[in-house]
């Protein structure tokens, strides 16, 4: 009989064991100050409660393990990246990795004029919401978007002076459950003199697919240091949903919060 309650006992010891090895930790939260931009430094904060449990960072971009960085407390990152946590707790599956970007904020821009006029419904504060240097959040109608769903959309930018450009960054949102899509190309030409543009490298944007994440997508285009003061940007939204999407053949919407020069 003792024999038999001891192989109960340690049978369910090892239910219980194998029980929790399937539970998956909950994700970390991160918030960045500022948004996700900055001028200086960037304080980066994790939030995760669970006694145990171990917090571990990558600032380049690969998956954390638990010979990453281990996170203690809160980062103060100089340069921009990209932030990845994960947490992890002997028996529990790790979480699902965090990613969020940081950028470095670059040149002041002068002055913006964009055609056609956004709708009144996403107009935020016109041109100045892309360069008044403020991350939208993942909230659209936090009035730091500009939204879209009828291209081609034309920005130009004028920097006040020639000066050597390195990149451009086009920060927006995608969330296809609400019908924001990544756009289908973005175009760019620089000039000295705002008569005369040279065209940028193109760039190559994936379409969406159905399990792709929401979240904020920056597109870089690279200007190989050239040197101009008006920069002209032509974005094209997306002309029909997919057919995964249940709004499939209506026109999708890109949103914009803001453009960096470096």
């Amino acid at each position: 009989m003792r024999l038999k309650i001891v192989s109960f006992l340690f049978l369910l010891l090892c239910t219980c064991i194998l029980s929790a090895q399937q539970y998956q930790l909950s994700k970390p939260l991160i918030r960045v100050d500022g948004g996700g931009f900055f001028e200086k430094k960037a304080g980066v904060t994790v939030d995760f409660r669970l006694e145990g449990a171990n917090l571990y960072y990558t600032l380049d971009g690969t998956e954390p393990t638990e010979t990453s960085k281990r996170y203690k407390k809160g980062l103060k990152l100089k340069k921009s990246g990209v932030v990845k946590v994960k947490a992890f707790k002997t028996g529990f599956l790790p979480s699902e990795t965090i990613t969020t970007a940081v950028h470095k904020l670059g040149e002041k821009i002068q002055s913006i004029k964009i055609t056609p006029e956004p709708p009144a419904a996403y107009a935020g504060d016109g041109g100045s919401t892309l360069i008044d240097q403020q991350a939208g959040s993942l909230n659209f109608r936090d009035g730091k978007w500009l939204g879209y769903n009828k291209g081609p959309i034309t920005l130009t930018i004028d920097l006040g002076k020639a000066k050597k450009v390195d990149e451009i960054l086009l920060s927006t949102l995608t969330a296809a459950g609400a019908w924001i899509m990544p756009p289908t190309s973005v175009s760019s030409k620089l000039s000295i003199d705002g008569q005369s543009f040279t065209p940028c490298p193109a760039l190559d944007i994936a379409a969406q697919k159905q399990m792709d994440p929401s979240g904020k997508v920056y597109y870089r285009i690279s200007t190989s240091d050239e040197k101009c003061r008006f920069i002209q940007l032509v974005i094209q939204p997306l002309k029909e949903l997919p057919e995964w999407h249940p709004g499939k053949g209506n026109a999708g919407w890109i949103f914009m919060d803001e453009i960096i020069i470096r």
